[in-house]
């Protein structure tokens, strides 16, 4: 998505950086430098889609909502955009036997500071 956006010119600026989520260590050090105990993990999700673009179409909910929203007044665009994001995501996602296979990291964290 960043690399299809990058050679937009529409859409510089619209995504978060590729550094917007921190690894897991990073927010360790964040919630004990603030004087918490914490637990920080680190978990991938696969979920198994299903339809025709089931991975552009739970992106649409999610990242791609700013893409979507900065293409709106321009239908054209939109769709181009659409299209080449499809063929990407059909190639780096190709269905399996019983659907998509799509990986999705989480990263959780519990942290208690005493009062």
């Amino acid at each position: 998505m960043r690399d299809l956006a990058a050679a937009h010119p529409r859409l510089s600026g619209v995504l978060r950086h590729d550094e917007a989520v921190l690894a897991p260590e990073t927010y360790l050090e964040h919630l004990t430098a603030l004087g918490c105990t914490a637990d920080v993990w680190e978990t991938t999700y696969i979920h198994l889609l299903t339809g025709e673009d089931p991975v552009l179409d739970w992106v649409k909910g999610t990242g791609l909502r700013p893409v979507l929203t900065a293409l709106a007044d321009d239908p054209a665009a939109k769709d181009e955009f659409l299209n080449d994001y499809r063929t990407a995501l059909r190639r780096a996602y190709p269905p399996g036997r019983h659907g998509t296979p799509f990986p999705f990291r989480r990263i959780f964290a519990v942290a208690r500071k005493e009062t």
